[in-house]
């Protein structure tokens, strides 16, 4: 059973080469080097998730072929953009609570 089809591997795989490019961009000063801080982190996840959460509405739009009960573009038999909207959600929960 795959739990995902189309570009919904995107999910898990735009936070974290967010993630990483922020990293080899911009280091974060106040950590040492190799860590990053949970700021940065809550970052580059968000930034990275909000990228899919547009990319899962733009490969999504539209009506379904005759017969496909299924989002094109799913993770966890879920349309790609809403597990990558819970993600931005998250990280600004956590980022606002901190």
């Amino acid at each position: 059973m795959i739990i995902y089809r189309g570009a919904g591997i995107l999910t898990l795989l735009t936070p974290i080469a967010t993630l990483l490019l922020l990293m080899w961009l911009w280091p974060d000063p106040s950590a040492a080097k190799g860590n990053i801080t949970l700021s940065w982190f809550l970052l580059g996840c968000g930034i990275g998730a909000a990228i899919n959460v547009v990319l899962g509405f733009l490969l999504n739009r539209g009506a379904l072929p005759v017969g496909e009960r299924a989002a094109r573009h799913h993770f966890f038999f879920l349309p790609m953009q809403w597990p990558s909207l819970a993600i931005v959600a998250a990280c600004a929960a956590v980022a606002l609570l901190r």
